[in-house]
């Protein structure tokens, strides 16, 4: 099993303790974290709980935290994951570092995400049929909330938005 996905600018792949660091930059900036719903100030050890659950949740098939890589560089600059998978419904979670906010990537990966979501969630060793993708958005976040619309999401109630197959 190919445990990579090769798009035009990005590497999807999941993330490791390695990526640590470069993670712990990304959801600490002011301007990411504002939107998360991690407990703040968040410590590099926190960070690597979080990557050890998501990899714990990855072997239990049920959570995926993809790291988004340059293709060029393998610089991971956000992460776009599935979590709670079950039968037929993921929740979709994703983070991008500012310095790359406007150039698309986000847009590339979630195309990406929407249209292999079969072969995105046979990494986990899962049969489920996902039908429903369901995401939770601050509602100050206006940019990601412009994101899921471009993408057919719908919003259900505050924070509450669903993506149907």
């Amino acid at each position: 099993m190919n445990n990579e996905f090769a798009l035009s600018r990005i590497t999807l792949k999941p993330i490791k303790h390695r990526d640590c660091s470069a993670l712990w930059a990304i959801l600490s900036e002011p301007l990411v974290a504002q939107y998360n719903d991690y407990a703040m100030p968040l410590t590099r050890n926190d960070v690597k709980q979080l990557i050890q659950d998501d990899i714990t949740g990855m072997y239990e098939g049920n959570t995926l935290r993809l790291g988004m890589y340059l293709l060029n560089t393998s610089t991971l600059i956000g992460c776009i994951g599935l979590y709670d998978v079950e039968e037929d419904t993921a929740w979709l979670g994703f983070e991008l570092s500012p310095n790359y906010w406007g150039n698309g990537f986000m847009s590339e990966v979630l195309a990406f995400m929407l249209t292999n979501i079969t072969a995105v969630v046979a990494q986990l060793g899962n049969e489920s049929n996902i039908t429903n993708l369901q995401a939770k958005v601050a509602v100050e976040n206006t940019q990601s909330q412009q994101l899921l619309r471009r993408f057919k999401f719908t919003h259900v109630a505050s924070e509450h938005w669903l993506y149907k197959f």
